[in-house]
């Protein structure tokens, strides 16, 4: 599912609401889950993941958007520490050439 996340947590403690707006807490990619793990790909990329939620689940689901509250651990300097994502999907728009494409950021 091709997503735009947005952390919503720095090593643990959460991120003022008007910062994580900022291009550093946001990222955009190819959410994969695995048991109760969330990874953010890169599409069309051959590396491991970007964001990597451990013992995570799915804490709230927006109304109308589609978009949900993602809730797990991740990696912070050997330690664990909680995350949280706020997840939107990526909306499809009609291009030039009358075919619909995800709309990536540019």
């Amino acid at each position: 599912m091709f997503v735009r996340i947005r952390r919503l947590r720095q090593g643990g403690r959460r991120i003022p609401d008007h910062e994580t707006g900022r291009p550093e807490h946001q990222a955009v990619g190819d959410l994969q889950s695995t048991g109760r793990k969330f990874e953010l790909h890169q599409p069309l990329a051959n590396t491991g993941p970007g964001y990597v939620l451990h013992d995570a689940r799915v804490v709230a689901v927006q109304p109308g958007v589609g978009g949900m509250l993602i809730r797990g651990f991740e990696e912070y300097r050997g330690g664990a520490v909680l995350q949280e994502w706020e997840v939107t999907p990526l909306d499809q728009v009609v291009g030039d050439d009358g075919l619909k494409h995800w709309n990536w950021p540019r």
